[in-house]
């Protein structure tokens, strides 16, 4: 039975008011593959100011503990996410591989913990609206990546969209492509495909532009028959290449292309055609080059070179981190992220069936999130803005 009710929850953080931690913020990791070390790369901002510390991090596989402790000294790991969840950190991030997220993101908060976890946080909206009320029922914050709409870069974009700059939004697209993996098997056998692995970038990204998705259309196909996986040759691999056609309760029409068969490419990550004008963003939304944007107003071409290029993808956790560390309510579209699960759900549904398949969840919209005007202004690009 398909699940109907309206995706709830603005954020668990509207519900939630925390004393202000007077320590460094203990962050646990359970997963120990290649995002492993982009979390730790954030990590490295948070510790020398004395705002987190590096909790447990769960390696199942042994065999990669020797490599991690020569890139990472004195990195403490454990075989077991038991481990991690029994700890005393304070938040808990989950990398795993994604048929795993569920799951675990139910078994830290059942521990206490504060949960970041990559995408897709679940496999059915059923499932993502129940770790959204054990959240809210034990007064946690859930966090889901992916967290473009923390971007400077995008919040610009965002902002001129909201704004009105070019008019109504009646067509958008946007694609997200890679070579696939040669070292994760469930990269190409688990069903997750390419549109929840990548193209969920540009589906939050759509969604939070053009509001809501109340219809998807979606097809599949297959560029490779066989791959070779950490030196095995693997057959019998998921579709790598989707396309959709997603249509949003405003009456905007978007597509995604999103593919594990892409070699490369040179053009906007999101296209944005109005009816005063057109914008573009540059790069990929999870890494924004800036933005380009043409009015009839202006009747030229505007660029806006990136707000801030040392922003991370991971940068969800930093944000849950200075939350808990200042008691400010973090920014959190939990109700965005669980709607686009359902959005998934439909994708799969109509990939089989040939058809356009309903969307029935919603969340409120919102206009873009303030942005840090003073960004452009820093003289060491090298380093956010927020450290200088």
């Amino acid at each position: 039975m398909k699940e109907s009710r309206k995706a709830h929850m603005a954020s668990n953080s509207e519900k939630i008011l925390l004393k202000p931690l007077d320590r460094p913020v203990k962050v646990g990791f359970l997963g120990a593959g290649n995002v492993l070390w982009a979390y730790l790369q954030l990590m490295d901002r948070l510790i020398p100011q004395g705002i987190a510390i590096e909790g447990p991090i769960a390696a199942r596989n042994q065999s990669v503990w020797e490599g991690i402790q020569a890139r990472r000294p004195g990195a403490e790991l454990v075989c077991d996410v038991e481990s991690v969840l029994t700890s005393d950190s304070d938040v808990i991030v989950i990398i795993t591989s994604p048929d795993s997220h569920c799951d675990l993101t139910r078994r830290a908060l059942e521990m206490g913990k504060h949960v970041v976890v990559e995408k897709p946080i679940a496999g059915t909206i059923k499932e993502a609206h129940g770790l959204a009320d054990l959240a809210n029922s034990k007064g946690l914050y859930l966090l889901a990546a992916p967290f473009i709409e923390l971007s400077p870069t995008f919040q610009l974009l965002w902002s001129f969209v909201s704004d009105g700059r070019i008019g109504t939004v009646h067509s958008a697209r946007a694609l997200y492509g890679n070579s696939g993996s040669n070292w994760a098997e469930w990269y190409h056998n688990s069903s997750i495909g390419p549109l929840a692995e990548i193209g969920i970038y540009n589906l939050k990204s759509l969604a939070l532009l053009l509001g809501p998705i109340v219809e998807v259309t979606s097809r599949e196909a297959s560029a490779y028959s066989e791959r070779v996986i950490a030196g095995k040759r693997i057959k019998n691999l998921d579709p790598d290449v989707n396309h959709v056609i997603l249509r949003h309760a405003d009456g905007a029409l978007s597509s995604i292309v999103s593919s594990h068969a892409i070699k490369a490419y040179r053009r906007p990550a999101i296209e944005l055609y109005g009816t005063e004008g057109t914008a573009n963003l540059l790069g990929d939304d999870w890494d924004p080059e800036g933005v380009d944007i043409w009015t009839d107003e202006k009747s030229c071409w505007q660029s806006y070179a990136a707000m801030d290029r040392t922003w991370l993808w991971t940068d969800g956790l930093a944000n849950l981190v200075n939350c808990l560390k200042s008691g400010e309510l973090v920014i959190n579209d939990l109700q965005v992220d669980i709607h686009l699960i359902e959005v998934l759900e439909a994708a799969r549904r109509s990939s089989k069936s040939g058809h356009t398949e309903a969307v029935d969840s919603s969340f409120d919209r919102v206009k873009a999130y303030p942005r840090a005007e003073y960004r452009h202004r820093v003289h060491d690009r090298t380093r956010p803005a927020d450290l200088q």
